[in-house]
């Protein structure tokens, strides 16, 4: 029989394998759970980096739609500054020409008011006129009939022969008290808009002049030729020579008409006619300006054949005394204006 010592050792030995086993037992759970954890651990870190892929995915795909968004918002933002901006100026725009029609509105008002008291001023002037032209012809016939004034028999005379000289010697053609130039030398028509009085000699552009230049043509060479020698031969009795340059208000197409350039180009044009005509008595025919003065001078379109130094102008009435192309064709001269010794 076994001792208590043995049944003690046998005891231990047992206890010593069961605790054995249940550490060999658990150790081989925990690192079979180990393992199953570890593999759980494995494919959860590789399902959240690939959630953090597809997260960071979505948050780049949204940031982009997010800088788009901002982009139109900014877009919009500015068009509807424009808007309100063009609003603001349609609104500012409305009133100025509300303020501008109420002046041009005054305006006119004003502008109607005084055509009515330049209509009434015009009647009277007209009436005013008639009269001094009556006194005017009785004072005339007072001088000529009765003898009062200053002896102007001379100054008849000279202005007589020069008169009838250029006439005989030009064949000139005698309409109304008048003589004109014919273009051509055996025409029997007579140019109404170049005459020959006792004291201005006027030639239509035509006549001298191409449209638009101021060469002398040929002819026109010709005619002054015959004029300048009477002339000439008269200097002895003629105290001043004035050359005058009139036109119409035509112009180039470039100018409005009613332009300062249309205006200027006129005055232009007419001052380097008379000019050419000073040139050609003074070159051509030896009338010396240090002998006889002797002037050139442009009016442009600034006065018509029927204005007299007496008449109150306005650019309107200008415009008018050249609506139609007779008119124009009166208004483009060149006068030779003669003033004689007392």
């Amino acid at each position: 029989m076994f001792n208590d010592e043995t049944e003690s050792n046998v005891s231990w030995i047992g206890f010593s394998d069961l605790f054995f086993h249940l550490f060999i037992f658990f150790f081989i759970v925990f690192i079979v759970v180990k393992i199953s954890a570890m593999e759980t651990i494995k494919d959860h870190n590789s399902y959240t980096a690939q959630l953090e892929q597809e997260y960071s995915q979505e948050i780049a795909y949204l940031n982009k739609q997010i800088k788009l968004l901002e982009a139109k918002l900014k877009d919009c933002m500015e068009k509807v500054a424009i808007c309100e901006f063009d609003t603001q100026q349609m609104s500012d725009d409305k009133s100025e020409l509300k303020l501008q029609i109420k002046q041009l509105e005054s305006k006119l008002k004003d502008c109607r008011q005084d055509l009515q008291e330049c209509q009434a001023s015009l009647y009277a002037y007209q009436q005013d006129n008639q009269r001094l032209k009556y006194k005017l012809r009785k004072y005339k016939n007072l001088v000529k009939y009765e003898g009062y004034g200053p002896d102007t028999s001379k100054v008849e005379t000279n202005k007589n022969e020069l008169f009838q000289q250029i006439a005989t010697n030009y064949n000139f053609v005698n309409t109304k008290g008048e003589h004109c130039i014919p273009i051509l030398a055996n025409d029997k028509i007579c140019v109404e808009d170049t005459t020959l009085q006792e004291q201005t000699i006027s030639f239509g552009s035509s006549v001298l002049f191409t449209s638009g230049q101021a060469k002398l043509k040929i002819r026109g060479r010709d005619i002054l030729t015959t004029v300048g020698n009477v002339i000439r031969s008269k200097l002895s009795a003629i105290q001043e020579i004035q050359i005058q340059g009139h036109a119409d208000t035509t112009a180039p197409r470039q100018f409005d008409i009613n332009s300062q350039q249309s205006q200027k180009y006129n005055l232009k044009l007419a001052s380097e006619r008379a000019l050419e005509v000073f040139l050609f008595l003074k070159e051509q025919l030896s009338i010396n300006p240090a002998q006889v003065l002797m002037s050139a001078t442009s009016f442009g379109s600034y006065k018509p054949v029927t204005r007299n130094a007496e008449d109150n102008y306005t650019w309107e009435r200008i415009r008018l005394e050249n609506d139609d192309d007779d008119k124009k064709q009166l208004n483009r001269r060149i006068e030779i204006v003669l003033t004689y010794k007392r």
